[in-house]
């Protein structure tokens, strides 16, 4: 019997898991390995399509399956497939062209199960494209005839609340889900899509018991990872309501926070 038998943790990675120049930390990396070897299943909880979060693997692997899309899909790095998906249905493209036409400053990506198209760029687009090291997909979002999983709007930090305001008021507002993941990003989801329900369907795929659930993140688009877990972690950096909805807070991410959640777990500090 491991220390950590039965138990699934779940982290985000930008400002969570990860240090501010995108790695995973010697001490975060040792202390996930020891989750591990005593019995714990750990993975990503991201916004990040797998493409972006198999990146990590160089760090760490998960040997559990990955919640991505900020919970439209759950992926299993092992096998290399998906498990559960949700999609956008063909009215998207009218939300879409709808941001499009007010906004000319806003760029715009695609995500489909296995790519990202660029279909509208701007400086904050190029800036994803080689953090994650994107291949070059530029292509027009009504010649994008996949299934769309998700789409990024993405402009500097101060215009986000001007998107954020026209899609409140849009006539799509009820249809689907939206959450802001970065400073920079505004995303347009399946409705129903969020980590916290990711967490859940992972959770029951693979049978762990849902009070045995650690989520770990920072930012709007992991509120209701904290809230459906059967422990939710804010690390010191989140914003106010991830803390406030958060069972327990941790250490900065750049103080190695998830090390810090594996201890607080093993010493009794978090109860679960």
């Amino acid at each position: 019997m491991g220390k950590f038998d039965g138990l699934l943790l779940l982290t985000d990675l930008d400002d969570t898991l990860l240090t501010t120049d995108k790695r995973v930390s010697e001490e975060n990396a040792r202390a996930i390995e020891y989750f591990k070897s005593e019995g714990g299943l750990f993975t990503f909880a991201t916004g990040r399509v797998p493409r972006g979060a198999k990146l990590m693997l160089k760090y760490v692997e998960p040997n559990a399956p990955m919640v991505c899309f900020n919970g439209a899909v759950v992926y299993d790095f092992a096998e290399e497939k998906i498990l559960w998906s949700l999609t956008l249905g063909e009215r998207a493209v009218n939300v879409v062209e709808y941001i499009d036409k007010m906004f000319d400053f806003v760029g715009i990506e695609i995500c489909t199960a296995d790519k990202i198209y660029f279909s509208k760029v701007n400086k904050i687009v190029e800036r994803h494209k080689e953090l994650e090291h994107l291949p070059d997909n530029y292509l027009a979002y009504r010649e994008v005839k996949e299934k769309w999983v998700k789409v990024l709007f993405m402009t500097d930090e101060d215009k986000i609340p001007l998107v954020r305001r026209a899609l409140a008021l849009s006539p799509f507002a009820n249809e689907y889900a939206f959450v802001q993941s970065s400073p920079w990003y505004y995303e347009l989801l399946p409705k129903g899509a969020n980590k916290g329900a990711g967490l859940l369907r992972l959770a029951d795929l693979i049978g762990i018991d849902r009070l045995k659930t650690i989520g770990v993140g920072d930012n709007e688009n992991d509120l209701e990872l904290i809230k459906n877990a059967g422990v939710g972690v804010a690390v010191g950096n989140a914003i106010p309501a991830v803390k406030a909805a958060a069972d327990h807070v941790t250490v900065n991410h750049s103080d190695h926070a998830i090390a810090a959640v594996i201890n607080d777990i093993e010493s009794g500090k978090i109860v679960i």
